[in-house]
């Protein structure tokens, strides 16, 4: 593929934060929606349309798990340049 490692994980990140971010709206507009109706109820009368609503929330939920697996792989993994020395944060011991 034509993207560098980090542009395909950046991509990744940015959509899984919109798709977070989607999911947070419509969420709180149900919430809104229950406030003010006491209630919501939904249905879809024509089964492909609704197969296929299923199925775009499997893909995302799949495509959820990918972007928290990749995550904590690279959370994980030493990358050059690491290896045990002290932390510089820590302080130097001259009166912190």
């Amino acid at each position: 593929m034509f993207f560098g490692r980090r542009l395909r994980f950046t991509l990744a990140i940015l959509a899984a934060q919109v798709l977070l971010l989607a999911m947070a709206i419509a969420w709180c507009v149900q919430l809104v929606a229950i406030a003010i109706h006491g209630q919501v109820c939904f249905g879809e009368p024509h089964a492909a349309i609704l197969y296929g609503e299923i199925a775009a929330v499997v893909l995302v939920a799949i495509f959820a798990a990918i972007v928290f697996v990749v995550q904590l792989r690279r959370l994980m993994e030493k990358r050059t340049g690491d290896y045990d020395r002290p932390d510089r944060r820590a302080g130097t011991g001259t009166g912190d």
